[in-house]
């Protein structure tokens, strides 16, 4: 029996969950489905930040050659767009211009430059110009609530420069950052996942690193950035291959604690911490990305590490994605929370609920997979759900079967609940999502599995895509309310109460 006082005074929420949500490149913003996917995730999820790659990649046209100006015409129409929409940027600065490139090593479908400036002086001035850009059309009491991150993942081949030359590349972009306005925030090192150690324990990568160069060096750091992937990719060097290791079940919870502490144990003890990559995996594809199972996953790991971090961001927010080659199929494991044609996979799901949940937590056990919330006024919301971990590890994630066999088959709970504190008569209503509610791709593989589907099937899938819900009124005997709960294997319900 799980008891709830509804009237108990509780903790405060701090939803940084919805603080971030990432999307692909900043170009492929300035398409119209992005855009809509864009905005009903902000809509839906209450996302405050969208942070992109490639902001000086040659198809934004900030600097394409050396001897023109600046020019911001498309940087401009993407952040107009986004602050309309009521999502602040959070600006990665990256990656180069063809001709500011120092070798020819790219990355992604689109080729963008990974690699050290040839000359970090006009780094600086790219970085000066268009800051003072941005102040100047958005002014400074509205840029001073943004973030500029030096670089995506320094530590992989998405920087072909060693440690010392991304500290270099750091210590310009903070001065030029600073030199427009001293109060603008700075940091990075927006680092990929936790290294393996030999005695099997994780750790940050360049962390401590960035940590001890910035304060011996006198540079400035608002916030620390890293993606705390729970899965690995080393360099196995008999197979001379990447291998993929998946973490335990506490990974993520292990990895921001780990985090915490090593921020307030070094020179920067009041920094802000955002995490902003992260979610089952960053493979590609990987069915899981689809899957109910992705839903209780970010639901457990987000409620489980409540407060020991000040952004937890889901990689990524749509399935129009560059990174590689886009997508055969409208559900081929793509990272995204919508796929191409904007239908909602389950774990888009999961942030709406959590949206919808109220500033006080009155409860939170992930072990039991239950928190329950309070609103202003006379308006509560409980959330149940049914995760677990992966049933085979060594399954493949990249087929429909694969997928079914690394899940594997787990079996409902039963939640019992008591519910005091409530008005004499509720309205509660009910949202259930599981692998028969909420999620479409099992009606689209019924279709034949259609690559891209036509009007009329979209209009079917729009239909699926959306949880089960109901409403019903109840009374309460004296304030206390007794209600049963059955979820399915790696299912969600979602209730929702209000006075009657």
């Amino acid at each position: 029996m799980i008891n709830i006082d509804m009237r108990a005074a509780g903790t405060t929420v701090i939803p940084y969950w919805k603080q971030m949500i990432c999307a692909d490149r900043a170009a492929l913003s300035l398409r119209a489905d992005v855009r809509e996917h864009i905005a009903m995730a902000v809509k839906a999820c209450g996302f405050k930040r969208l942070r992109q790659h490639g902001i000086f990649h040659d198809d934004m046209f900030v600097w394409p050659e050396q001897e023109k100006d600046f020019n911001f015409q498309y940087l401009f129409n993407n952040y107009d767009y986004y602050l309309e929409t009521g999502i602040k940027p959070f600006v990665e600065l990256s990656f180069l211009p063809r001709w500011l490139a120092s070798d020819d090593k790219t990355v992604f479908t689109c080729k963008c430059p990974a690699c050290p400036p040839k000359d970090f002086h006009a780094w600086r001035k790219l970085v000066s110009a268009t800051v003072k850009a941005l102040l100047n059309r958005y002014g400074a009491d509205e840029v001073r609530n943004w973030h500029f991150e030096v670089w995506n993942e320094p530590n992989i081949p998405f920087f072909s420069g060693t440690q010392a030359q991304y500290f270099e590349l750091y210590r310009h972009a903070a001065d030029a950052v600073k030199s427009a306005d001293s109060s603008l925030r700075i940091g990075g090192p927006a680092t990929a996942n936790f290294e393996p150690r030999p005695d099997g324990s994780y750790y940050p990568s360049w962390i401590e690193d960035f940590f001890s160069f910035c304060a011996k060096e006198k540079l400035p750091v608002d916030f620390v950035s890293t993606h705390p992937y729970p899965t690995n990719f080393p360099f196995d060097d008999r197979t001379k291959k990447l291998t993929r290791v998946v973490r335990d079940r506490a990974a993520t919870f292990n990895d921001l604690s780990l985090l915490r502490r090593i921020v307030n144990g070094g020179p920067f003890p009041k920094i802000e911490i955002h995490c902003n990559e992260w979610g089952s995996s960053p493979g590609l594809p990987d069915r899981t990305h689809d899957h109910v199972f992705s839903a209780t996953f970010h639901l457990e790991n987000i409620l489980r590490s409540h407060g020991l971090v000040d952004s937890l961001a889901r990689w990524c927010l749509s399935d129009i994605c560059e990174e590689s080659l886009p997508g055969r199929e409208e559900f081929h494991g793509g990272w995204g929370i919508v796929s191409a044609h904007g239908l909602k996979k389950p774990d888009f799901h999961a942030f709406s609920f959590l949206n919808r949940c109220g500033g006080v937590m009155l409860y939170n056990d992930w072990k039991e997979g239950a928190a329950a919330f309070r609103a202003n006024g006379d308006t509560w919301q409980v959330l149940l759900y049914n995760h677990r971990h992966y049933a085979n590890l060594d399954a493949s994630w990249e087929t429909p079967e694969g997928i079914e066999a690394m899940i594997g088959t787990g079996s409902s709970r039963e939640f019992s609940l008591r519910l005091t504190g409530l008005p004499p008569g509720v309205r509660v209503k009910r949202s259930l999502l599981d692998c028969e509610h909420g999620w479409a791709e099992g009606a689209w593989r019924k279709m034949g599995a259609p690559d891209w589907p036509k009007g009329g099937q979209l209009a079917e899938l729009r239909k699926l895509q959306e949880p089960c819900c109901s409403c019903r009124l109840l009374y309460t005997d004296g304030g206390s309310l007794s209600l049963n709960e059955k979820v399915s294997d790696l299912g969600v319900v979602f209730m929702e109460i209000e006075r009657a």
